[in-house]
């Protein structure tokens, strides 16, 4: 009854400064740099939900480049026309590509058509952008002419022509089948990478445009992850972010002739994201270690591994590694564990990286921000937030599809502020994992603690918690919060409903 007490009767003015404060607080990730290095565009909550904004590289105020009620996802340069951006909104629930102009006239919609559309990449002069439009079942590669502003679709040639399709490929819409991300295209534009899913696995696929047909150049019987494929600068090599017969991620190179792969780079630690330059000399590489990540150099083709400077202990951001047109700047969306997350580069040979944005944080000093404590839950590492001014705190547990990195969370923070700490397990078990580890804590109060379940992963044992609280639209009949502005008065009253409860 005693902790009751001290939370009910905490200054309630002090916690609703707090939370308006961590309301206030932005975050910036994804860059994606022009293409004469003047500035670079990203990823913003500054304006609300998730827009597109770009900032000159030397430094200035951001710009807002799109006001979309439902946000943007994706965003990135031209290569022909340094004022136009292509953005990839929301509308509906449906991914709708947008040709931006850095100067603020209204979007305009690529192509018409229902459905998702995902951006592939462009050719090398830029004229033409590829891109896939999927709706129901059924999916189609596309172009669209930046001149003219025309789409069409990429179908076979007629059987007038005599053409002989490929040995061994399949039709475009069977090729396409169960498509979750596009591109980029070869070189000479004469074909283009697809991510699709197979059965219990992913697999990357590649097509001719030429003969609107394609085939799978890498996949696995085991279930596996592919991302992030590109082709080498000579189209011969495909590199790829996988997990395909072994336990971490890694990059490998997949022989397009041929399709023999061979591992370029697979630590015992996850590959978070990687990037290759222009030139293909260089490759760059983000490891996870820690819940932290570190960054590596490597030159082809002796791929020696030399340290990177990183900034302070954090994270990568979505949106990876990026380099710049001339392969001097690598740039990145970097989360920190008391401060908020913002795009930063590192200019190759010239020391440690520096901060491009400066989300707003206005009303909290990073002293006041907690920072997590690693513990050691079952036989894996989790993190544990908690209030310094609680003996004895409830707790909310953490758990996601995804590791929970030791980075800034907001609601993290405001469940910190109302007087509760949050422990984050994750891996197979890990509600389990976590309950175990509550009634063995002599320094936390176990009993009914809060779920946080974000990415809606199924409640093992529902009566064991004292609240559920998830991510819009999955109904699990708690609290629902939107993960880029969390309603954090919600929050704390719901948590807080609990505590009063006792």
């Amino acid at each position: 009854m005693l902790l009751v007490a001290l939370l009910l009767t905490a200054p309630t003015e002090d916690l609703q400064a707090r939370l308006r404060h961590l309301e206030s607080a932005a975050a910036a990730w994804a860059p994606a740099p022009s293409p004469d290095a003047t500035r670079v565009a990203f990823l913003t909550t500054l304006f609300g939900p998730r827009q597109a904004a770009s900032v000159a590289l030397d430094g200035s105020y951001p710009t807002q480049l799109t006001d979309e009620p439902e946000g943007i996802v994706e965003v990135r340069y031209f290569p022909s026309e340094p004022e136009k951006l292509l953005a990839v909104a929301l509308r509906e629930g449906r991914r709708r590509l947008l040709v931006v102009e850095e100067e603020g006239a209204p979007p305009a919609p690529v192509d018409p058509d229902p459905g998702d559309q995902f951006p592939g990449g462009f050719s090398r002069d830029g004229k033409k952008l590829f891109y896939a439009v999927q709706n129901g079942a059924a999916a189609s590669l596309r172009t669209f002419a930046v001149d003219s502003k025309k789409s069409s679709e990429v179908s076979p040639p007629p059987p007038a022509s005599g053409t002989q399709p490929p040995t061994g490929s399949l039709p475009l819409g069977e090729v396409l089948s169960g498509l979750f991300a596009l591109g980029p295209p070869s070189p000479d534009g004469r074909s283009i990478l697809a991510l699709v899913h197979r059965k219990t696995s992913e697999a990357v696929v590649v097509v001719d445009v030429a003969s609107a047909r394609g085939e799978v150049l890498v996949s696995s019987e085991k279930p596996a992850r592919f991302r992030q494929p590109r082709f080498s600068p000579d189209g011969k090599t495909v590199y790829v972010l996988t997990d395909a017969d072994r336990a971490t991620m890694g990059v490998d190179a997949v022989a397009v002739q041929g399709h023999a792969r061979r591992t370029i780079h697979a630590p015992p630690r996850n590959v978070e994201a990687f990037a290759v330059t222009d030139d293909g000399h260089r490759l760059a590489v983000a490891v996870e270690s820690n819940g932290q990540d570190i960054f590596s150099l490597l030159d082809f083709p002796s791929l020696r591994a030399q340290p990177l400077a990183v900034p302070p202990s954090g994270a990568l951001a979505e949106g990876g590694l990026v380099w710049d047109r001339a392969s001097e700047r690598l740039l990145f969306g970097w989360r920190l564990a008391d401060d908020t997350t913002d795009v930063w580069e590192l200019r190759i040979g010239r020391g440690t990286p520096s901060r491009i944005t400066r989300s707003p944080r206005p009303g909290l000093s990073r002293a006041s921000i907690p920072r997590p404590s690693p513990v050691r839950a079952g036989g894996g590492l989790a993190w544990l937030w908690r209030p310094a001014e609680i003996a004895k705190p409830r707790v909310a547990v953490l758990v996601g599809a995804v590791p929970t990195r030791p980075v800034f969370d907001k609601r993290i923070a405001a469940l910190n502020f109302a007087g509760f700490a949050v422990l984050a397990v994750n891996g197979e078990g890990a509600q389990k994992t976590a309950l175990r580890y509550l009634t063995s804590a002599q320094d936390l109060d176990g009993r009914d603690p809060l779920l946080l379940d974000p990415d809606g992963l199924e409640v093992e044992d529902r009566a064991r918690w004292g609240g559920i609280v998830s991510g819009p639209g999955q109904h699990r009949g708690g609290l629902e919060l939107d993960p880029d502005h969390p309603d954090l008065r919600a929050l704390v009253r719901y948590a807080r409903r609990g505590a009063s409860a006792l």
